[in-house]
C-alpha cells in the first residue's frame, strides 16, 4: 500500500481491502451483486491490467455506458487506479447524444452494457461506427476497442465481450500495474462529467481526485489521533448501510461511492436505475439505515408508498442532494417517517460540494448514532448542525453552512457588486473543488479570471455563513416587467392540503412576455380544481403572482439525474394549454 500515492483511488481501495477484506462494500440487490472489499480490489486489479495491455495509460479516457451494476464500479476504479480518466455517460443517452460525448471526450476505449432504458447500446455504437465507415467522415473520436458487459462471442467488429478485456490481464505483469498506480496523483484528472447533452454541445467538467476531498490535501501523514479517529468511525459505520438513489454518471452518485472509500467503511446499496417501488424493496431487503437522493426522488418514493411507510421503517436518516429542498417536503418527511436526522447538501458538477447541514429531528438518539456524528463533525466531514426550527422558518431552501474549504460571495446580478449578509443575489463560489469546463467551454463567462464560478443560483448568506438558495436566475419569470420567483409560489402550493407536488414555470405570452403556469400533482382522492387553487393563493400573494394557468398532471417528469425535467414539463404544459385553447 505504501507504494501508491496517498489519497489516490488505488491507495484508498487497497487500504480498505487490507483492513476489512470480508466486509461488503457495494451491493446491487436487483442483480444479486454483493462485493466485498477484497473481491472489488481483486477485480479492479485484473481489469486495470487488462486496460494496460490494451494500451490505455495515464491521461487516456475510458468511456462507460451502462445502467448501474458492479462492472461499472469496477471499471471506474480500474481506470482511476492507472491514471486514466473515467467518462461515465448518461445511461438514457440517445445516438446523437452519445456521438457528442464521444467527439468531446475522444476515449481510448469504451465499456458498454447490452441494454438499458429500452436502448440497445451495442446497436447504437454500431450505428455510429457504420455511419463513419460509409461516409468516410473523421472517425478519430471513436474508441478503438469497445467491450460489452454480459455479451458472448459473435459480436460484430469492433465490439468484443467484456470477459476478453479481463482475460488480457494475464499478459500484463503486476510490476507494470504497480508502476502505473505509483504514477497517479490526487491532482491528475479523475472523471469527466457531462452536465448536459441535449443541445448538441455537451459541457464536460473534468474533476480531479483532490476536488472530492473535504479539504485541500495536506502534506505529510496523518497523526496517531487521526488514525484512531478513523478507526473508531469505521467500527461504528460498518453497522449501517446506505442506499444511494443517484446514478453513477451524476456527481452525487459518483461522489457517494468515492466518499465510501475516503470517509468511512459503510456499505453502499445501489439501484440499476431509479424506480421508487424498487427503491422501497431494496431498503426493506437490505435494512438500509440512510437514503441519499434528490428531493424529487424522495418525494416520488413517499408518493408511491400511498400512506404505507412500513418498507421505510429501517431508515433513520435521509441526505438530500443536488436540488433545493423545500421546507414543506422536510415537514412531510418528518411527519411520515420516524427519522433521527436529515442532511442537505448544496453543490454542482462545476463546484463540487459547497455547503451542507445536518438536522437532528428524533427525540431519542442511540449512542452509536450520536457518537458517529460527533466524530464526523470533529473530522470536519460535517460542516454545520442546524435546528429543524430554522429549516421550518425559512420560506426558501437552506443549503447549509458553507464548507470550511469553500468561499461564497453573493453578487448583484446586474452590476456584479458584492452584497452584504441577508441580501439576495447570485451565488458565486471559489475553492479547490471548482473545475472548469473541458476544451471549448473553458472561457465561458460564468468563470472569472481569479477562480470564481457564477452558479446562476439566487441566494443569500447570514452572519453565520449559512447559505439559503432562493431560486435560479434563469427560472425567474418576467411578467409585464415584474420579476417573479417560482420558488415562492411553489412553497405556498406545497403547503396546500390537496397538493402532492408542484412546479411553476413561465409560459410565453404575447401581451405580458410570460404568464405564470403552475403544474400540480393532486393528492390521491383530493377534490380540487384550478380556481380553488387560485383563490387559496390569493390570500398570500399579490395579484400579479397568481398563476394564470393551473394544470393538473398525473406526475412531474424527472430527468435521468432525479431532478424535475424542465424541458419535458414545459412541453407537457404547452401541449395541454394548446388543447384547452382549442377546445375553449
Amino acid at each position: 500500500m505504501n507504494e501508491f500515492n496517498s489519497d489516490t483511488l488505488a491507495f484508498l481501495l487497497h487500504r480498505r481491502a487490507a483492513s476489512c477484506p470480508a466486509d461488503i462494500a457495494y451491493s446491487f440487490p436487483e442483480l444479486s451483486q454483493h462485493y466485498t472489499w477484497e473481491t472489488l480490489w481483486k477485480e479492479t486489479r485484473l481489469l486495470a491490467k487488462g486496460l494496460l495491455q490494451l494500451g490505455v495509460t495515464k491521461g487516456d479516457s475510458l468511456a462507460l455506458l451502462m445502467t448501474g451494476r458492479m462492472e461499472l464500479i469496477v471499471s471506474m476504479f480500474a481506470a482511476a487506479s492507472i491514471g486514466a480518466v473515467i467518462v461515465p455517460l448518461n445511461a438514457y443517452s440517445k445516438t446523437n447524444e452519445v456521438r457528442g460525448y464521444l467527439q468531446s471526450a475522444r476515449p481510448k476505449a469504451m465499456i458498454i452494457g447490452t441494454e438499458g432504458h429500452h436502448l440497445d447500446y451495442p446497436s447504437m455504437l454500431m450505428e455510429l461506427i457504420l455511419e463513419c465507415r460509409n461516409s468516410a467522415a473523421d472517425n478519430s473520436w471513436l474508441p478503438s476497442s469497445i467491450f460489452v458487459v454480459g455479451a458472448q462471442a459473435g459480436l460484430p467488429s469492433p465490439l468484443r465481450p467484456f470477459n476478453e478485456l479481463m482475460a488480457l490481464a494475464s499478459h500484463t505483469t503486476d510490476e507494470k500495474f504497480i508502476n502505473a498506480c505509483k504514477a497517479a496523483t490526487v491532482h491528475d484528472p479523475l472523471i469527466l462529467l457531462y452536465t448536459s447533452g441535449t443541445t448538441g454541445s455537451p459541457k464536460g467538467v473534468l474533476r480531479t481526485t483532490a476536488s472530492f476531498m473535504v479539504a485541500p490535501p495536506e502534506r505529510g501523514h496523518p497523526g496517531k489521533k487521526s488514525a484512531l479517529l478513523q478507526k473508531t468511525i469505521d467500527r461504528i459505520a460498518r453497522r449501517f448501510s446506505v442506499i444511494s438513489l443517484l446514478p453513477l454518471y451524476h456527481l452525487g452518485g459518483f461522489g457517494t461511492i468515492f466518499t465510501n472509500l475516503r470517509v468511512c467503511n459503510i456499505r453502499i446499496v445501489l439501484l440499476t436505475h431509479f424506480n421508487p417501488l424498487q427503491a422501497v424493496k431494496a431498503i426493506r431487503q437490505e435494512a438500509c439505515r440512510m437514503m441519499i437522493g434528490t428531493p424529487y426522488m424522495v418525494q416520488r418514493i413517499l408518493s408511491s408508498s400511498q400512506g404505507d411507510f412500513s418498507g421505510l421503517s429501517s431508515l433513520i436518516g435521509i441526505s438530500f442532494t443536488s436540488a433545493s429542498v423545500d421546507s414543506s417536503l422536510l415537514r412531510k418527511v418528518n411527519r411520515e417517517l420516524r427519522l433521527l436526522f436529515f442532511m442537505v447538501t448544496y453543490g454542482s458538477s462545476e463546484t463540487g460540494s459547497v455547503a451542507n447541514a445536518t438536522c437532528f429531528v428524533g427525540r431519542q438518539r442511540s449512542l452509536p448514532i450520536t457518537l458517529l456524528f460527533k466524530l464526523l463533525t470533529r473530522s470536519h466531514l460535517l460542516s454545520g448542525m442546524i435546528s429543524f426550527d430554522s429549516f421550518e422558518a425559512n420560506n426558501y431552501s437552506l443549503a447549509g453552512k458553507v464548507d470550511r474549504a469553500v468561499e461564497v460571495n453573493i453578487l448583484n446580478p446586474q452590476t456584479g457588486e458584492l452584497l452584504p449578509y441577508g441580501e439576495q443575489g447570485e451565488v458565486s463560489v471559489r475553492s479547490h473543488r471548482v473545475m472548469r469546463y473541458l476544451k471549448h467551454n473553458q472561457d465561458m463567462p460564468c468563470f472569472t479570471a481569479d477562480g470564481w464560478y457564477k452558479t446562476g443560483d439566487l441566494g443569500y448568506l447570514d452572519d453565520q455563513n449559512v447559505l439559503t438558495i432562493t431560486g435560479r436566475l434563469r427560472r425567474l419569470i418576467s411578467r409585464g416587467g415584474e420579476k417573479i420567483s417560482p420558488v415562492e409560489i411553489e412553497g405556498l402550493l406545497l403547503k396546500d392540503k390537496d397538493v402532492e407536488e408542484a412546479f411553476v414555470i413561465g409560459i410565453p405570452d404575447e401581451l405580458y412576455g410570460e404568464q405564470i403556469c403552475a403544474c400540480l400533482v393532486a393528492k390521491k382522492g383530493a377534490n380540487v380544481n384550478a380556481q380553488m387553487i387560485k383563490n387559496r393563493l390569493a390570500v398570500h400573494l399579490s395579484a400579479f403572482k397568481i398563476p394564470q394557468y393551473v394544470l393538473f398532471l398525473p406526475e412531474l417528469p424527472l430527468s435521468p439525474t432525479g431532478k424535475i425535467a424542465v424541458t419535458d414539463i414545459k412541453q407537457l404544459a404547452l401541449h395541454a394549454l394548446g388543447e384547452l385553447k382549442q377546445n375553449a
